[in-house]
């Protein structure tokens, strides 16, 4: 049962993180699309770090997906409640 536990704290964390690169994503995109021509090299930075960003959720929503597999295959019920 520790293990169920622990995957649960697991999952409420990535669902927060994801929530925090969801909003992040957000910004950067509003601040892309308003931006000023002018400044390529910061644009340019600021693409990168978008990328690193979706790079990053991409890779969260996959260790959320294994760890909901996990949690799915314990059998337990009412796995997704906290």
């Amino acid at each position: 049962m520790a293990i169920i536990h622990e995957l649960k704290t697991r999952r409420r964390d990535l669902l927060n993180d994801l929530d925090e690169l969801d909003d992040s994503i957000a910004e950067l995109t509003e601040a892309l699309t308003g931006a000023a021509t002018g400044d390529e090299d910061a644009l340019d930075e600021r693409r990168q770090h978008l990328g690193w960003l979706e790079r990053q959720r991409a890779g969260l929503l996959v260790v959320l997906n294994e760890t909901d597999r996990a949690l799915l295959e314990s059998g337990e019920d009412g796995w997704d409640s906290p």
